[in-house]
């Protein structure tokens, strides 16, 4: 049985954030499992918890170079905006979120203005 190469994660969440930015340039969303779909630096499944973990991740990474989180692109296909975890996170970061659809949508402006002069 072949043993198989660890998995880079830096170089996963790298992957993520490259197909986001250009994204957010596009002003364009993405559902979870399109994105896990996209990324050929490991086999990931959009509900894994890994997979949540590099987008928390990425998004507290994002907030300490003072940028708008890339993770906002990233949607559930019913509703069309994020998942719970998004609008937690974002309310333990001090954000007061009283209407997910409102928040994301001034969240979503905020980050495709910030890319698009980047």
């Amino acid at each position: 049985m072949p043993v198989s190469e660890p998995i880079d994660w830096g170089a996963v969440k790298d992957e993520m954030r490259a197909i986001l930015i250009y994204l957010a340039k596009q002003r364009k969303t993405i559902c979870y499992s399109d994105l896990a779909a996209l990324i050929s630096t490991a086999r990931l499944h959009h509900r894994a918890p890994i997979f949540h973990r590099l987008l928390d991740e990425m998004s507290r990474e994002d907030a300490a170079e003072g940028m708008p989180s890339l993770a906002t692109l990233v949607v559930r296909k019913d509703s069309g905006i994020p998942g719970q975890g998004y609008f937690v996170i974002s309310a333990a970061e001090g954000d007061t979120v009283n209407d997910p659809e409102a928040y994301w949508q001034a969240r979503f402006d905020e980050l495709c203005d910030y890319w698009a002069t980047s």
